[in-house]
């Protein structure tokens, strides 16, 4: 469990979410040292930049084990 850190991944999946007309966006994606195993988060588009494509190198930023932020490399 990563309590709070960053972590270098690949986004293989992005989903955008409308719930009760509040967007998010489902991103599936893995680390880098653990390539096999895919992980997802659900953010609200002002915790991602702009436009994320699967196969983009990314930075994974986490507090408590939670996504807080996801910035391209």
């Amino acid at each position: 469990m990563l309590m709070i850190g960053k972590q270098n991944a690949q986004i293989s999946a992005v989903r955008l979410v409308d719930i009760h007309g509040t967007r998010f966006l489902d991103i599936e994606y893995c680390h880098d040292d653990t390539p096999t195993t895919v992980r997802s988060a659900r953010v609200g588009p002002e915790s991602v930049y702009t436009n994320p494509q699967p196969g983009d190198q990314v930075v994974i930023s986490y507090l408590m084990n939670v996504v807080t932020t996801i910035t391209r490399r």
